[in-house]
């Protein structure tokens, strides 16, 4: 069990167009499962505490409602490292904070959190299992172009910011191939939850 909890808490990771967003949604019918993607919009949100932060800073373009223009701080994030540390270590703290108040607040004992770029900020320690999703190269990028129409060079540039796949799925309790059928992919899962459960709750 996390030190944070007598639940039995599970990370989602993946890098982008593997297919978390489908794990979660699969979840959901029988388990809580945090989005921490949901969660940074909120604190971005105007008047919330990640976008007074960064308002602060001033690293921010707002539009005419004053909310952040999201193209422009992730064009900010990606195109400089150490602009994209900066923004991160203002947030991510934030992120666990509202993800602890989250998991304290459900009543099951197991809940799930899908949280893109786990083992790139090192958040193992929050977790009592990792399950990663993983798919190849040329699928991601078809599905990023398809479904959040980036261009094949957006695309690409999002996928390499993030850590190797096969370093990811080292680091993890189960992996999740998605190269196939939505219905192969929650056969995995249906696997997974069975492996979990023999491990206890």
């Amino acid at each position: 069990m996390s030190k944070m909890s007598k639940k039995k808490v599970i990370g989602i990771t993946g890098s982008m167009g593997s297919g978390k967003s489908e794990i979660s949604r699969y979840l959901r019918k029988k388990y809580p499962v945090l989005d921490c993607d949901q969660v940074n919009a909120d604190l971005l949100k105007k008047g919330n505490l990640g976008y007074q932060k960064l308002n602060d800073l001033h690293i921010v373009e707002l539009d005419s409602n004053g909310e952040i223009i999201k193209e422009s701080l992730a064009s900010y994030m990606f195109s400089n490292i150490e602009h994209r540390k900066q923004v991160e270590a203002i947030l991510h703290p934030l992120i666990f904070d509202e993800m602890h108040k989250w998991i304290h607040e459900q009543e099951s004992l197991i809940v799930f959190v899908e949280m893109p770029i786990l083992f790139e900020i090192s958040a193992q320690e929050h977790f009592d299992s990792i399950w990663c999703v993983v798919a190849d190269l040329d699928v991601a990028l078809s599905r990023l172009q398809t479904y959040r129409n980036f261009t094949r060079e957006q695309a690409m540039a999002r996928l390499v910011s993030q850590m190797n796949p096969e370093e990811k799925m080292a680091k993890s309790d189960i992996v999740l191939r998605n190269n196939s059928t939505v219905e192969q992919l929650h056969m995995q899962i249906e696997d997974a939850l069975k492996e979990e459960k023999l491990n206890g709750d």
